[in-house]
C-alpha cells in the first residue's frame, strides 16, 4: 500500500526539483479508506503531508478507464479526473505460468498460512502468488522463502522448523530524502496492525542498508540508492 502514496511525494519533488510545482497538480486515487488501512498513525502522516505539499487525496476509488483523447482518467463514480501523466498500477493476478499449472483456486495458491504448504504434496508457494493474506510485497516474499528452506532442511536433517510469523517491515519515501517504516504483522484470522516509526535519517540508513545487503545477496552487486 505505501507505494502510490510514495509515488505522488516523489514526483513532489521531482516537479519542485524542475521548477514546474506551481504549475502542476498531483492527485492520488486509492480504493482503500487510507494510504495504510493497517497502521493508523501511518496514514495520518501520510495524509499530512499530502496537504502540506497540495497532493489531493482521492480515496475509496478506483480508475475504471483512461481516456487518452481527451486526457482524463474515468473513475469508478463517473468522475472524470485529468490528466498529463498517469502513473498507474494495474490489477494483480498471477502469472500465466502458475494459473496453468492448476495451482490456483480463485485466482492464487492456497496455501498453509504458517508453512506455506500447498494440497500438493512437497509443493510451497511464496510471495505474491499465495493467498496468504499478506501484502504483494518483496520483504513477505523473502521472509516466507526463509520459513520454507527452514521447512525443507527441517525435513531432511530431522528438528523443528519455524512458522511464518506474517511480519514484516516497510520503509516508505516521504520525500525530500525523508525515510519512515512500518513494521506491519498480518496473521491469518486476526486484524492486521502496524507500528509506525515517524521519519528520521536512521531510519533512511536503515532503508539504504536493507536496499544494499540484498543486492549483494541476490544479484552480486552494489546497490545506490539514489
Amino acid at each position: 500500500p505505501p507505494a502510490p502514496s510514495e509515488t505522488a511525494l516523489l514526483v513532489h519533488d521531482l516537479l519542485v526539483e524542475r521548477g514546474v510545482r506551481d504549475r502542476s497538480t498531483v492527485s492520488l486515487v486509492m480504493p482503500l479508506p487510507v494510504p495504510i488501512p493497517p497502521s493508523p498513525e501511518a496514514s495520518q502522516a501520510l495524509l499530512g503531508a499530502f496537504a502540506d505539499h497540495d497532493i489531493t487525496f482521492v480515496p475509496n476509488q478506483a480508475v475504471r478507464s483512461l481516456d487518452p483523447a481527451r486526457g482524463v482518467a474515468v473513475l469508478a463514480d463517473g468522475t472524470e479526473l485529468p490528466y498529463d501523466l498517469f502513473l498507474g498500477v494495474p490489477k494483480h493476478v498471477a502469472p500465466p505460468v502458475v494459473v496453468d499449472a492448476g495451482l490456483c483456486v480463485d485466482g492464487w495458491i492456497p496455501v498453509d498460512p504458517s508453512t506455506l504448504a500447498t494440497s500438493f504434496p512437497d509443493v510451497f508457494a511464496v510471495g505474491d502468488v499465495t493467498s496468504v493474506g499478506t501484502p504483494k510485497a518483496g520483504v513477505f516474499a523473502e521472509s516466507q522463502g526463509k520459513v520454507v528452506a527452514d521447512a525443507i532442511v527441517a525435513r531432511h536433517r530431522g528438528g523443528d522448523s519455524e512458522a511464518f510469523d506474517g511480519r514484516g517491515i516497510c520503509y516508505i519515501e516521504f520525500g525530500d530524502h525523508a525515510v519512515g517504516q512500518v513494521v506491519a504483522v498480518f496473521v491469518a484470522g486476526e486484524t492486521p496492525t502496524g507500528q509506525f516509526g515517524a521519519p528520521s535519517p536512521e531510519i533512511a540508513a536503515d532503508k539504504a542498508a536493507f536496499g544494499a545487503t540484498r543486492a549483494r545477496r541476490w544479484f552480486g552487486q552494489e546497490w545506490s540508492n539514489v
